[in-house]
């Protein structure tokens, strides 16, 4: 038989089951209603979907610090602290403008390399591609060629295109970031 402490009678647990209004805080009331009705814990498990070890968490938890502890708490979590704080934030914007130190193009191992010689920070790169994404940069590849492509074939087509066959927005080649469009941006939200 599982302990339960007395810190409400079971009329009140289930009266705050059927006003809680996240399904896990719900389900953590039933599993206090079942043990006070003198449920086994296999039984509780069976019933609700979830592990005996699961149970005995919840119950224990409430045992210990009442009623309270049943509520959904993640909600509350407000997270980890971001890596960067709003001022170096926008210091790597205004530095992005721009092309870096060594000439080319901004890529996540240049961009690290500065977080950490400038700011003293050491970052993975996973944060780093996390804030170019948030910042709205997006890779930057040449087009694809054909391995057996000709392409004197293909410059002497692009030359009967108006225009010379280059796009408007057409960058240099090699790999780097450049801002995606804002309408691109929008379609992502």
């Amino acid at each position: 038989m599982l302990t339960v402490a007395p810190h409400l009678k079971p009329e009140e647990v289930l009266e705050h089951y059927r006003k809680a209004r996240e399904a896990i805080e719900a389900c953590r009331w039933l599993t206090v209603f079942h043990a006070l009705q003198g449920k086994k814990a296999r039984e509780i498990a069976q019933m609700l979907h979830r592990s005996i070890r699961w149970v005995r968490l919840v119950l224990a938890r409430y045992n210990r610090e009442g009623p309270a502890a049943l509520q959904d708490r993640r909600h509350q979590n407000p997270g980890q602290k971001p890596k960067l704080t709003p001022e170096e934030t926008k210091t790597l914007l205004k530095l992005l403008e721009a092309p870096p130190p060594d000439g080319g193009l901004w890529t996540g191992p240049k961009l690290q390399a500065w977080v950490r010689a400038h700011l003293g920070k050491v970052l993975s790169l996973n944060p780093i591609y996390r804030f170019l994404k948030e910042a709205g940069f997006s890779l930057k590849t040449p087009r694809p060629r054909h391995r057996r492509g000709d392409q004197e074939a293909q410059e002497a087509f692009k030359k009967t295109l108006p225009g010379g066959g280059r796009s408007q927005n057409a960058g240099g080649a090699g790999l780097g970031l450049r801002r995606a469009s804002p309408g691109a941006q929008a379609g992502r939200a």
